[in-house]
Order: C-alpha cells, then sequence, then structure tokens
C-alpha cells in the first residue's frame, strides 16, 4: 500500500503486538515473548531485508523489545489517532532516532530510520516508530486496527487499498463472522415470516367475523323478502302516489273489463230468449 519497507515494518509490528498474552480467535493465548528464544523466533520470521539480526538478542535486548511492544500496543489501542496521548507515546520511541536518505528495496530513495544505536532494540524502535509516525502524518491510523472477530484481542494491519480488512489470520474469525451474520439474517427472515403469517391469520379471523356479521344481516327481516300476502297487502294499499295511479289505472281497467263481459254476457242471453220463443 505504501512502500515496501514502510508495508513490512507496519507487518512486523503488528506481529510484535500480536506476541502478548490475549485471546486469538476466541482461543486464550500465552505471551510469546518471554524468553530470548522466542524473541529469536519472532526476528527469524522477519523478512531479511529489514536487518533485523538475531543474533544480537540477548537477556536485555529481551526487555527492551517487550517495553518497545508495551508502548506500541497503547499507540494501536488508541487508533484511530484522534488525541495527542498517543502521539506523545510516538514521540517518546522516536526520541534519539534520525533521518537520512537511501534508496529502498525497490531502488528508489526515500528517507530511512537511523537509530540511536546499533542495538537490536533501538534497530527495531527506529524502524517501527518512523514507519508509525508515516501513517499519524497521513492520517491513516485507522488502518491500525483490532481484528473485529468476536472473542479476538489480535491486532491487525490493514493495507488494501479500500481499507477493507477486518479480520486476523490467526484462525477463523472471518469465517465465524460469517455464520453469524448469514444466522442473523435467517433469524430476520424467520421473523419476518412468521410476522407476515400472523397477520395474514388475523386478516383471515377478522374476514370470517365480518362475513358472520353479514350473513347474519342478511337474515334479519329487514332485508327478508317480503311474503305472497305481503306483495298482495302492498298493492291492495299502496304508500307512495306512483303507487296509488297504478292501482287506480289498474281497478279502472279491471271494471272496464267487467263492464264489458257483463254487456256481452247480458246480449247472449237476448239472443238465446229469443230463440226459445220462435
Amino acid at each position: 500500500m505504501f512502500d515496501v519497507d514502510t508495508d513490512r515494518t507496519l507487518v512486523a509490528a503488528a506481529d510484535l503486538v500480536n506476541t502478548s498474552a490475549g485471546l486469538r480467535s476466541a482461543t486464550p493465548g500465552l505471551d510469546q515473548l518471554t524468553t530470548v528464544t522466542q524473541l529469536k523466533d519472532y526476528l527469524g520470521s522477519r523478512d531479511p531485508g529489514m536487518r533485523w539480526a538475531s543474533s544480537g538478542a540477548d537477556r536485555t535486548q529481551l526487555e527492551k523489545v517487550q517495553h518497545l511492544r508495551e508502548k506500541v500496543q497503547r499507540i494501536w489501542s488508541s487508533t484511530p489517532i484522534e488525541s495527542d496521548a498517543p502521539v506523545q507515546v510516538l514521540n517518546e520511541l522516536l526520541h534519539g532516532v534520525g533521518l537520512r536518505v537511501a534508496r529502498g528495496a525497490d531502488g528508489e530513495y526515500r528517507a530511512e530510520p537511523v537509530p540511536a544505536s546499533k542495538d537490536l532494540a533501538d534497530v527495531m524502535t527506529a524502524s517501527i516508530a518512523t514507519a508509525i509516525q508515516h501513517l499519524v502524518v497521513r492520517d491513516e491510523t485507522v488502518r491500525m486496527r483490532t481484528c473485529k472477530g468476536e472473542s479476538c484481542d489480535a491486532v491487525i494491519i490493514d493495507l488494501t487499498r479500500n481499507r477493507s480488512r477486518l479480520f486476523c489470520d490467526f484462525g477463523n474469525c472471518a469465517n465465524r463472522a460469517h455464520v453469524r451474520a448469514y444466522r442473523a439474517r435467517q433469524a430476520a427472515h424467520r421473523k419476518t415470516f412468521s410476522t407476515a403469517r400472523e397477520a395474514a391469520a388475523a386478516a383471515a379471523v377478522h374476514s370470517t367475523r365480518h362475513q358472520g356479521a353479514l350473513v347474519d344481516t342478511l337474515d334479519s327481516p329487514r332485508l327478508a323478502k317480503p311474503s305472497a300476502a305481503e306483495k298482495a297487502a302492498q298493492i291492495e294499499v299502496p304508500t307512495s302516489q306512483s303507487a296509488r295511479a297504478a292501482k287506480e289505472f289498474r281497478d279502472r281497467m279491471r271494471d272496464e273489463l267487467m263492464e264489458k263481459r257483463e254487456k256481452k254476457s247480458a246480449k247472449k242471453l237476448k239472443k238465446e230468449k229469443k230463440k226459445v220463443k220462435k
């Protein structure tokens, strides 16, 4: 992400902090920097280009490196740096450290730290402090993080371009986080489905009650169909003006029809009497 020297020194600084006791991917870890042998093992896993010679490791240097680790850990736990307290700790590490222009591992010129002495602890301090100040002055200390895994104290240095690294490499923190996220989504889906099912059931009950009320209403006397007798009574005793007019018209037509029938019957009877007389 930055230059080769800075990147590998920041990785070495994170590895140094992670030698301390603590949880690593939910597993308790012991201090891995309590003996000279352990210090040599740590140095042996570094890039040879860093020139951190394990031959200089002894009990005195071990104690100084332990002190360096404690200060780096204090800075790391304060990131992203937004106050002067961690900067003060960083300045303590930079005390006596100089700079010179030299070619880096990639062949490019850059500022190179000059340690206060050639002792192992001073060489390590100069390199780590200079790399961290590189992040501070560029407002990139957000890249110094603690693993986002549950029950994990490991620190990480995010050297990705989009600052996307969240988990350490000690165990399966990333996988466990993905499983938890998946289960949380599934639980949310089940809850949503359960809520929707309950709402549907409530709606069905409401609909059934509404239909029952509607049936009761349809069966009530007010909406029941009138009987033939009631219809006849309504015809014979109209209540509106149009109904009365219709009844008068029907009555008049009926009277006229009856009158015609009576006249026709009278004529027929008269003819039959004449035939009898003949």
